[in-house]
């Protein structure tokens, strides 16, 4: 039997900043479920376009069924696809391997004018896709 252990993102650090809820002035829980990390991205072109994250822990029930969308065949991510969400915004469920727990990631992909950077929304799906559960030997 192995263990689960933190997730692993390839993450390109010229691309991504990582930093702590505290660190980013956030709470430590958000709609009762741990913040674990917030993420950040930048794009300088003609002005600054900012993409965040935010990385929670969630329980799945075994009769939830999501609408999701596969990111990667290699990837557990899946970006949640349901019609309610919030214009501007992607989220992803990354179920973990034999637990009904899973990696929740909602990231803020749209400026304060409500226009999308593709560069960004390309930054974000190459980030999901990345993800792996890394598991330790028994």
């Amino acid at each position: 039997m192995a263990d689960l252990v933190l997730p692993a993102f390839e993450m390109d650090c010229r691309d991504w900043m990582v930093v702590s809820p505290r660190d980013a002035g956030l709470p430590e829980e958000i709609a009762d479920a741990p913040l674990l990390a917030v993420l950040s991205t930048v794009v300088i072109d003609d002005d600054v376009h900012e993409a965040t994250g935010a990385l929670t822990v969630g329980i799945i029930d075994d009769e939830d069924e999501l609408d999701v969308r596969p990111v990667d065949p290699a990837s557990p991510a899946q970006e949640l696809v349901d019609e309610d969400r919030v214009p501007g915004t992607r989220r992803y469920v990354m179920p973990a391997p034999n637990h009904q727990l899973a990696l929740l990631a909602e990231f803020v992909v749209q400026d304060d004018s409500g226009t999308s950077d593709e560069e960004l929304e390309l930054r974000v799906e190459k980030l999901m896709a990345s993800f792996r559960w890394q598991l330790t030997p028994a």
